[in-house]
């Protein structure tokens, strides 16, 4: 603000020769002015007179006697303030802010050849400096509204990811510690993406990114989570705060999975990728925040290793400790050394009362551990590590080598990686080749999650498969995805329906109609049906009566490993 902008009263000057009456005449016509400025021929200021300082002259004894002389011989004040009018109002008060004849007084403007402009009464000037204080803190007030905001920002770009803009690890981890703080009901969830690297390997980093972006929206939009975050690469998390029973909450989880399951629209067209969700709950699960984050990572560890879906932290699978840390050291070198097993289950022909197939197992023997690990415990850890390849192939390789002459068939379940691999239908030929196994006695066994996670490349995967002539299984039928519509689109021989509608017809009504209609189905469309969980004569008795084609459980028989590379035996283990 300069002064040019300010209250100046251009009010005419006297000149030196002038006497007391015009200084009279002047303040009776100018009754704001403060000061009457005196100035030379040139215009420039020599002094002024002030309305104080005469008014005190009028009252004094002294006044008339004044009233003759000449402003430059009585009057004229010559100690006055002059400013130009283009200076800064701030920096010539600022340097004059002590001086208390400017309030009273005012101040003579100049321009900037020193030429008299007008003056300011001590009023004005009081306005002026008020005007300019309320500037200053309109000032202060917008830098320090922006200094909040850009402290903010950068708390934001510090708390977010860059590429989905929802929070990143760091803060999540602090979100979660704030919500222990506050001791309320809530659940963790961690999220990995199946299929990520060989969408990004095959269609680049920027549809990725897309579908990166994509996901996190969809985190974001469900009004029940509260914090939503990227982890890092593929993966992902969030919180509910929502105080909701634990059905609700996994039927919400579900919800979750299946929006992320859904088809996502990028510039290459519409692209389908998993999710594993794995989940744990404050004050069920865990209590601190580095518990409750590694509760939900081994359940999702574990779901992803099962070809994907929701799970929730589970002690009994998940509670690994130090058994789990001394497996991950031992495993890499068990599969290198050939030192996992292949084992094998009978399948039975209900009609013909025999054994007609095998389903391979893997099994760990002679493990050096303190104890040899289940399946349950080394699979999930084999599917972290990015063993699970290897280890397919070298059970394939045992198994296949030990089929003997008859026509029993082998049965081998594939997991998610086999699914995204273009050479497998190459590398599984030559393994046949290579013992002279007949394609027609192989049977891959594919779980719902795995093939319905990406329909279109499991379909590309599996179709020279089944070019080769070998069989293709749909396992754990009712688990998952279950879509009756697409059985006959699929180039599935054979369904397995998943032991729980066994186990569970006797306290659900519709699990033993489900049975029931899922074997009619197969019948009709000309589908082999094979029911697992079998445990009981009466459960062997009941799905004969529905007319299931096969069936598999610990009554057939338990699974069996070979120990010195003998064959499969070609009859009943305890059926």
């Amino acid at each position: 603000m300069r002064f040019e902008s300010a209250s100046i009263m251009c009010t005419p000057a006297l000149q030196s020769t002038d006497r007391f009456g015009d200084v009279a005449d002047y303040f009776r016509q100018h009754k704001d002015a403060t000061l009457c400025a005196i100035v030379d021929a040139g215009m420039r200021p020599l002094g002024c007179v002030s309305a104080a300082e005469f008014k005190n002259l009028l009252a004094s004894p002294f006044g008339f006697s004044l009233h003759q002389k000449k402003l430059a011989d009585a009057l004229m004040q010559p100690g006055f303030i002059v400013v130009n009018m283009r200076e800064k109002v701030s920096e010539a008060l600022g340097q004059l802010h002590d001086n208390e004849a400017i309030l009273r007084d005012g101040l003579v403007v100049v321009d900037d050849a020193g030429r008299y402009v007008g003056t300011m009464s001590g009023l004005c000037v009081f306005r002026t400096m008020n005007a300019l204080h309320a500037d200053m803190l309109a000032s202060l007030t917008r830098e320090v509204a922006e200094r909040k905001e850009a402290e903010g920002k950068i708390k934001r770009l510090a708390d977010s990811d860059p590429l989905t803009d929802i929070l990143n690890r760091r803060a999540f981890v602090r979100e979660v510690n704030q919500h222990i703080l506050a001791r309320l009901p809530f659940a963790c969830a961690f999220i990995d993406l199946d299929r990520f690297k060989q969408l990004n390997d095959r269609y680049g980093h920027a549809v990725g990114d897309e579908v990166l972006r994509v996901v996190a929206r969809r985190l974001t939009r469900h009004p029940e989570i509260s914090d939503a975050a990227r982890l890092g690469g593929d993966e992902f998390a969030f919180v509910i705060c929502q105080a909701i029973n634990a059905a609700a909450l996994a039927e919400f989880i579900e919800s979750v999975h299946a929006d992320l399951m859904d088809g996502i629209d990028t510039s290459v067209g519409r692209v389908f990728v998993g999710a594993s969700i794995g989940y744990s709950v404050h004050l069920v699960d865990a209590n601190e925040s580095s518990a409750m984050l590694h509760a939900a990572d081994k359940a999702m560890l574990r779901v992803k290793s099962q070809g994907g879906g929701v799970s929730r932290f589970d002690p009994a699978l998940d509670a690994t400790g130090e058994d789990g840390r001394a497996i991950e050291l031992a495993l890499s070198a068990a599969i290198a050394t050939g030192r996992l097993q292949p084992a094998f289950q009978p399948i039975w022909d209900v009609r013909a009362s025999r054994i007609v197939g095998y389903e391979m197992l893997a099994r760990w023997p002679d493990s050096g551990l303190s104890s040899d690990p289940s399946p349950g415990q080394f699979i999930p850890i084999a599917e972290r590590l990015g063993l699970i390849d290897p280890l397919f192939w070298t059970l394939a390789d045992k198994a296949i080598s030990s089929l003997g002459k008859d026509d029993h068939f082998l049965a081998m379940n594939i997991s998610p990686s086999q699914l995204t691999s273009d050479h497998f239908a190459t590398r599984l030929e030559k393994l046949l080749n290579r013992y002279g196994v007949d394609p027609a006695r192989i049977e891959l066994e594919v779980t719902e999650h795995v093939f319905f996670g990406n329909l279109e490349r499991s379909l590309a995967v599996l179709k020279p498969v089944r070019q080769l002539g070998v069989s293709l299984a749909l396992d754990d039928f009712g688990t998952g995805y279950s879509s009756l519509s697409l059985i006959d689109q699929l180039p599935f021989s054979k369904i397995k329906i998943d032991q729980s509608f066994v186990r569970g017809r006797g306290q659900s009504f519709v699990r033993g109609k489900v049975l029931q209609a899922t074997i009619a189905l197969c019948r009709e469309v000309g589908i082999t049906s094979c029911t697992e969980g079998i445990e009981t004569a009466d459960d062997l008795a009941l799905v004969a009566d529905l007319g299931c084609d096969q069936a598999q459980g610990y009554f057939i028989g338990r699974p069996s490993w070979l120990r010195d590379g003998g064959q499969i035996p070609s009859r009943a283990l305890s059926a």
